[in-house]
């Protein structure tokens, strides 16, 4: 007699290992993975976070933008346009964390590049997270209206001008970059907190069509929350202060 409820059991993982086998995002970013440091992104989903907050991470890497793909694609391949006169494109970090051996081993592959970031493994693993995409322009028009960080002397960055230099040139070398990060309140479906504009301006600046996008949320608690996730132009600009972004060592 067969064990039924095991039988669910082996299914459900059966099918859960489709899933993470079939998602084109993944697939990608785990053979940048084990090229370039030798780790299992999906191993990491099948054995670290419970089955519920891996699940929430695959969906947010499931529902991202193809052109997303397309970029780690890129990164793959090794080509990312330096001709004159084309437009650069964005090289994005890959924000699965991978495990080498023992549980205890992982790395976010953005979190050794300096500067504050979306949390995927806890942000994502709760549902809190949708990675999409943007030009650059709209990206600085929703943090602060698109106002430059030396106009806000409460950042305490004076160095505008030499950190947006900076990224041009990361971003001209196609460097590996953060993606901005944008937190949205839905119950008034705008904008409260950034990170981001300096790589924004300089993307901006040489001409990058699109950039990747991480978009902090709560969980949406009635239809007009879920509405204003899900459709964009409902989206309001960002009018208060930001906290103090020199404390996270914004870069």
């Amino acid at each position: 007699m067969v064990n039924m409820t095991k039988s669910k059991t082996t299914t459900k993982h059966d099918d859960f290992i489709n899933q993470i086998n079939n998602c084109k995002l993944l697939d990608v970013i785990e053979k940048i993975y084990k090229k370039e440091y030798g780790l299992s992104a999906k191993k990491y989903l099948l054995s670290i976070p419970t089955r519920s907050q891996a699940e929430h991470m695959l969906k947010t890497l499931e529902s991202a933008p193809d052109s997303i793909t397309d970029m780690f694609q890129r990164r793959l391949d090794c080509k990312c346009s330096k001709k004159k006169g084309k437009h650069p494109v964005w090289t994005p970090t890959i924000p699965v964390p991978a495990i080498k051996k023992s549980p205890e081993y992982f790395i976010e592959e953005g979190s050794r590049t300096g500067g504050f970031h979306a949390n995927f493994p806890k942000d994502a693993g709760i549902g809190r997270l949708t990675y999409t995409t943007m030009k650059p322009a709209e990206f600085l028009n929703y943090a602060f209206a698109g106002n430059i960080i030396e106009k806000r002397s409460e950042d305490n960055i004076v160095t505008t001008e030499l950190l947006v230099k900076h990224k041009r040139k990361r971003i001209a070398k196609c460097k590996p970059q953060d993606a901005p990060f944008l937190k949205l309140d839905l119950a008034k479906c705008q904008f409260v907190y950034h990170d981001g504009r300096h790589r924004a301006t300089a993307a901006d600046e040489l001409g990058v069509q699109e950039i990747p996008v991480f978009i902090e949320h709560d969980t949406p608690i009635n239809e007009e929350q879920a509405r204003c996730l899900r459709d964009r132009t409902l989206w309001k600009k960002e009018f208060a202060p930001s906290p103090n972004l020199h404390h996270f060592g914004e870069v």
